[in-house]
Formats: structure tokens, C-alpha cells, sequence
């Protein structure tokens, strides 16, 4: 029987556990894979204490995306066969050894592309193109201001932007993320916890400058990126990761005069639920476009550390809620060695 990890209630994800589970078989219009890898993300811990705006009912498997070989398909799937190489969201289990997919919604692992890689890439980097490109609209030699900026959504940012040719500004909370964002490409890094943000962006002659503010962290730093952005600076909110589990100073009150200053626009950036009402299947499109990126070199995604489902999961979950995570986490189920 495979194995996965299973929330039987909301709550501490330590009272958890690895449990062997029945084999899946797929509804109709969806396909089982042999889970590869399974990307962690800062919302899939919340979704397990029951705190994330789109909860699942229990008893449910945590872990949103994987990436896996097709191990069987269900009626009415004529786009996936046995033995296919796929990412994309599960439907049913993620940190587990198998998972049930909607067949519609997955995409092809290109040649040579890391599972890890593709594990992590649908949701950061999904909700990170949204946000820039369709949303900030950002442009080639703008300057785009990222905080938490080594957290997964924040390197696809970096990651992004110098793709999309910005000048970035990476802000994070220690010189070992500082290092980690630098050796992903960023321009500019400041330490919005040892030293005032606005102040550090006056001395390389940003501070009221920045076009595009990428927010997934909330809290204290969001005001004085708003008041750090230029004519027509738009201001993406992305997420509120500040101290773990969102507590009541991470969402800021902002003062709505600074959104006339300057004609600074604030926007919301909700990728998932937008994914949901996407009927133009305009996420495909982006997720298409990135993946060719990164086959020619121009995104260079990172994934920081691969750890072994049934031993250090929990360990995984810690490291996000205590801020470690650098890039983008994965779960592995199987050695690497059978892997491919």
C-alpha cells in the first residue's frame, strides 16, 4: 500500500503522521501518477492548521503540486497514457507516494528538467508571472522591489525579473538570504531587519524610484515600500508570511493617501482563485512560456534542499514556519536513484 501523510483534523501539522493509504484509481477524466517529487509551499502548512482561505475538508493529504510518471487514466482522458512524465496540481494526495490529477490541467515535463524543479515551478512561479506580467505589468528597464525576497515566491521574482529585464531590489531578514538572493541574480540587496529599508534605498538612489513592489510578506515593510515607489509604482500583495502564522500585525493598514500620491496603484495578486475562473486558459499559456524559458537558459529556478518524505517531512514544515527555507523546497517518496 502506498504511503502518505494525512490530516485527519486541522491543527499542528506534528500531530501528523505517515500512514499507509488504499491505491488510488481515477475518477473519470483524471490520471494516478507515482509521485516524483512534491513542491512545499508557505500555503500548504497553513492549509494543515486550518489556516488558509481555501480549506479542504478532512481527512485529507497535504502537498498542492507534483510531478510524476502516469501510472494509470481514467475514462474520457485521451491527452495522457501510461508511463507520461507530468506536472501540475494534485487533486487528490501531494506528499504521498501516488496522487490523483485532473488530466486537463497537467503539462508535459520537458526533456532534462529536474522533477524537483517542476514540482516547484506551477505555483511560484505561476503566481509570480500573474503578478508581475498580467497584473504589475512590468516592463524591461524598470526597477522591481522584492520582499522576503528568498522565499520561493521571492527568487521566481528575482528569477522573473531579470528575465523580464528589471532592475532588481531583493530585501530579506539575514546576509546568508541576502547571499542566497545575489547568487540568484539580484541587483541591489538590503536587510530590512538590521537596517532602515527607505534609508538603504536612498544610497543607491531607489527610494522614490521603484516601479513594481512584490509583496508576499506584509507587516511592517509594506508601507515603506508603498512610500518608496515612483509615478504610477504599482504595488502587488501577494501574500502575509510575516511571522508564520499570520498574525494580526502581518496584514497592514495602509493609509489610502499614498495610493493618490504619486498615482500608486495597489493590486491584488490571487492566483490561485484567478487559475480557477481562467477560462481563457491563460495560465497554461504562461506556464508554457516559462517552461521554454527555462529549457533556454533565461529562468534558472532554484531548489534548495529535496527532503525524504518519510523521514523528514515534518522537518520541511518547520523550516518553512521558521523562515529557513531559501527558494523552493520539494518532498521526495523515492530514492533519487529511481527517480527517472
Amino acid at each position: 500500500m502506498p504511503q502518505a501523510v494525512v490530516v485527519q483534523r486541522e491543527g499542528p501539522y506534528q500531530e501528523c503522521k505517515v500512514e499507509e493509504v488504499d491505491a488510488m484509481k481515477p475518477h473519470d477524466g483524471c490520471a494516478v501518477v507515482r509521485v516524483l517529487s512534491c513542491g512545499l509551499a508557505f500555503p500548504d502548512v497553513l492549509t494543515v492548521l486550518g489556516k488558509h482561505i481555501m480549506r479542504k475538508p478532512t481527512p485529507f493529504i497535504p502537498g498542492s503540486e507534483v510531478a510524476g510518471v502516469v501510472t494509470s487514466v481514467g475514462q474520457g482522458v485521451t491527452d495522457l497514457k501510461v508511463g507520461d512524465k507530468i506536472f501540475g496540481a494534485a487533486h487528490r494526495g501531494g506528499i504521498s507516494e501516488e496522487a490523483e490529477v485532473v488530466a486537463s490541467t497537467m503539462y508535459r515535463l520537458p526533456d532534462g528538467v529536474d522533477p524537483n524543479v517542476a514540482a516547484g515551478f506551477e505555483l511560484n512561479y505561476g503566481t509570480t508571472y500573474h503578478g508581475l506580467v498580467d497584473i504589475g505589468q512590468l516592463k524591461s528597464g524598470e526597477t522591481l522591489l522584492v520582499l522576503g525576497a528568498s522565499g520561493g515566491v521571492g527568487a521566481a521574482a528575482i528569477d522573473l525579473g531579470k528575465a523580464l529585464g528589471a532592475t532588481v531590489v531583493a530585501c530579506a531578514s539575514s546576509a546568508e538570504k541576502l547571499a542566497f538572493c545575489k547568487a540568484a541574480g539580484a541587483d541591489y540587496l538590503i536587510n530590512y531587519e538590521e537596517s532602515d529599508m527607505r534609508a538603504e534605498l536612498k544610497k543607491i538612489g531607489k527610494d522614490g524610484a521603484i516601479d513594481v513592489v512584490y509583496d508576499p510578506v506584509g507587516g511592517r515593510w509594506s508601507e515603506q515600500a508603498i512610500r518608496a515607489m515612483g509615478w504610477g509604482g504599482r504595488f502587488l500583495v501577494v501574500g502575509f508570511a510575516a511571522g508564520g502564522e499570520v498574525p494580526k500585525n502581518a496584514i497592514p493598514n495602509v493609509p489610502l493617501n499614498l495610493a493618490l500620491l504619486n498615482e500608486r496603484q495597489i493590486l491584488g495578486v490571487f492566483w490561485g482563485a484567478w487559475k480557477a475562473r481562467d477560462r481563457n486558459r491563460q495560465n497554461a499559456k504562461n506556464i508554457a512560456a516559462m517552461m521554454e524559458m527555462v529549457q533556454e537558459g533565461r529562468l534558472k529556478p532554484i531548489v534548495s534542499r529535496v527532503y525524504p518524505l518519510d523521514q523528514n517531512w515534518q522537518t520541511a514544515f518547520d523550516d518553512l514556519m521558521n523562515r529557513r527555507v531559501m527558494g523552493k523546497i520539494c518532498l521526495q517518496p523515492m530514492p533519487a536513484t529511481s527517480r527517472l
